[in-house]
C-alpha cells in the first residue's frame, strides 16, 4: 500500500507499507524462485474478469516496454517454455530493479495495516503508527500464498471506503479427485501433455498426478475457469483419434503414447480391454474415444497455501480503467491482484500488476506535473 502528499512541486513523502519483513517477498517465492515476470502472447483473452476493462489497460503498458524496462536495470529474462519470461538468476534480480532508486526510508515493514477511513484525505492505521495520506493506492495482492502475508484485507479497506467486491477463491491451483479418480493418486509423480475442456475454454500443457489429485500447468491455468462440475480432459491432445490409433493390428495401449502405467489404469478407468485396435467392436470403439474427452468432477482444490493466485477482488465497474482511479473516491487508487482481474498460468499475473500499477503511476505524476 503506497500513501503520498501532493505538494505543488510534485509528490513527496510517500510511503509503501508492507506487513512482511522484507519488500517482494511474494515476488520472490513465484516461478519457483525465477519469477515467471511476462508472458510474449497476452491478450485480454488470458484473464477472467470484463475484457473491455482488461485490454483497456493491457494496451497501456505491452511485454515488450516491461522487458525493455528490466533490460534498462540489466536484467534479461528468457523465454523458458510456451513463451513463459523467467529471470535467468532469481526473482531478486526484479525486486532489486524495481527498489534500488527508492530510500530505505520510505518503506515501512512489518507493519499490518487494520484500516483505512476517508476524512478530508486517507487515515491509514497500522499495528504501529497512523499515517495520513492526501493520495492512497491500494496494490496489496490477495489471499493467496498466506505463508508470505496474502491476506483479503484490500477487500476489507475496499469494503471499508464503500466498494463492492468479489471474495477472493484460490486458483492457479491442483484438484483434488473424487473416489472415481482414485486410481490418479497411484500415478504420483507421472505427467502428461493434456488439454483441458472446462465448458467455454479448453486449456494445454502438462498434467501432473501427485498423492492429493492432479496438477501441472494445464491443470492450474484451467482451475482459474472452474468452479464446480464436470471437466473432460483430453489425454491425446496432440492427435485426432484416428491418427493416434492407426496401426490395426496393435495393441491400443502401444499407440496411446503415455507412459505405460498411465496407459494401463486410463484403460481401466474407461473400462476398455486393451486388445489390438482391428479387433475393437463399435461400443469399444465409443470408449476409446473417452480418451479425449474423460470426464472427471474435482472434488476441491489444493487451498490457498498452494493456490498461485485468488480470483475476485474489487470490482471493476468502480475503477477507472484510463487511470485505475476509484469512482467513488478521488485520490483512491486500486491495481494489481486485488482488483477483480486474474490472469493464466505464464507471467499473465505479473504483467496485470505491471500494466495497472503504470496506468496509476503515469496518471499520478499527470496531476504532479500541473
Amino acid at each position: 500500500m503506497i500513501g503520498s502528499k501532493l505538494y505543488e512541486n510534485g509528490f513527496k513523502d510517500f510511503v509503501i507499507v508492507d506487513h512482511n519483513p522484507r519488500i517482494g517477498m511474494k515476488v520472490k517465492v513465484s516461478g519457483g524462485g525465477k519469477c515467471n515476470v511476462t508472458n510474449e502472447n497476452v491478450t485480454e483473452n488470458n484473464y477472467l474478469g470484463n475484457e473491455t476493462f482488461v485490454k483497456n489497460v493491457l494496451q497501456r503498458y505491452t511485454p515488450k516496454e516491461l522487458l525493455d524496462f528490466l533490460k534498462s536495470k540489466n536484467v534479461i529474462p528468457k523465454i523458458r517454455s510456451l513463451g513463459q519470461y523467467f529471470c535467468q538468476k532469481s526473482a531478486d534480480e526484479v525486486i532489486h530493479a524495481l527498489s534500488s532508486r527508492l530510500p530505505k526510508s520510505v518503506f515501512l515493514l512489518s507493519e499490518k495495516i487494520k484500516s483505512v477511513a476517508h476524512n478530508e484525505g486517507f487515515i491509514i492505521q497500522t499495528d504501529k503508527t497512523s499515517i495520513r495520506a492526501e493520495y492512497l493506492v491500494v496494490a496489496v495482492g490477495s489471499s493467496a500464498y498466506p505463508q508470505v502475508g496474502g491476506s483479503d484485507i484490500g477487500l476489507k479497506l475496499a469494503e471499508d471506503l464503500g466498494h463492492t467486491s468479489q471474495r477472493f477463491e484460490p486458483v492457479l491451483v491442483g484438484w483434488t479427485v473424487q473416489k472415481e479418480q482414485f486410481w490418479m493418486k497411484e500415478l504420483s509423480g507421472i505427467s502428461s501433455y493434456v488439454g483441458i475442456d472446462v465448458g467455454h475454454k479448453k486449456l494445454y500443457g502438462e498434467l501432473l498426478f501427485t498423492h492429493k489429485g492432479v496438477s501441472g500447468p494445464a491443470v492450474l491455468s484451467a482451475s482459474l475457469y472452474w468452479k464446480k462440475g464436470m471437466v473432460k480432459i483430453d489425454f491425446l491432445a496432440k492427435k485426432s483419434l484416428k491418427e493416434t490409433f492407426k496401426q490395426k493390428k496393435k495393441q491400443v495401449s502401444t499407440q496411446m503414447g503415455l507412459p505405460k502405467r498411465l496407459s494401463k489404469l486410463l484403460l481401466d478407468a474407461i473400462g476398455l480391454e486393451d486388445k489390438s485396435v482391428q479387433a475393437l467392436s463399435e461400443e469399444e470403439w465409443e470408449k476409446l474415444s473417452l480418451l479425449k474427452a474423460y470426464p472427471m468432477s474435482p472434488a476441491g482444490n489444493f487451498g490457498l497455501k498452494k493456490a498461485e493466485a485468488c480470483r475476485g477482488g474489487v470490482n471493476t465497474d468502480e475503477i477507472d480503467a484510463k487511470t485505475m482511479q476509484s469512482r467513488l473516491h478521488e485520490k483512491l487508487y486500486f491495481c494489481g491482484e486485488v482488483v477483480n482481474v486474474t490472469g493464466e498460468l505464464g507471467g499473465y499475473n505479473f504483467q496485470w500488476a505491471f500494466a495497472s500499477a503504470i496506468v496509476c503511476a503515469q496518471h499520478l505524476m499527470q496531476i504532479s506535473s500541473k
